[in-house]
């Protein structure tokens, strides 16, 4: 059984994923301008954030059950951390894209392995 404040933590890490992608929707426009696309390629940045998360979410599930719950926690939050220093020097484009890959990748484990707490918890 998980206290209090252990349960918070679980539940903000499993909103994390969603809520790092919904706060990111509105900077589209600055995007756009910064690296001179068009709205529909600074769109882009959304849907490989979709894949970087669908190929996180299988890579840390395996990991997690190989390596434990925490350590896949700590190294996908490093993944994450990553991903958005790769964002922040990004000087053109492609690089951007590949950041928010990474970026998704990181954050796939707030969902998956706070999934895999709870059961284990609640079981």
């Amino acid at each position: 059984m998980l206290g209090r404040a252990a349960l918070v933590l679980v539940t903000a890490l499993l909103m994390f994923p969603q809520i790092a992608e919904t706060i990111y929707s509105p900077a589209l426009t600055d995007i756009s301008a910064r690296f001179s696309v068009s709205a529909p390629q600074a769109a882009q940045t959304l849907s490989v954030y979709f894949i970087g998360f669908a190929v996180g979410v299988l890579l840390w599930g395996g990991f997690s059950d190989r390596y434990g719950r925490r350590p896949a926690l700590l190294a996908g939050l490093g993944v994450y951390a990553l991903g958005c220093l790769m964002a922040l020097w990004a000087t053109d484009f492609s690089l951007l894209l590949a950041a928010r890959i990474v970026t998704a990748a990181g954050a796939a484990t707030g969902s998956v392995v706070t999934q895999t707490v709870l059961r284990d918890c609640y079981r």
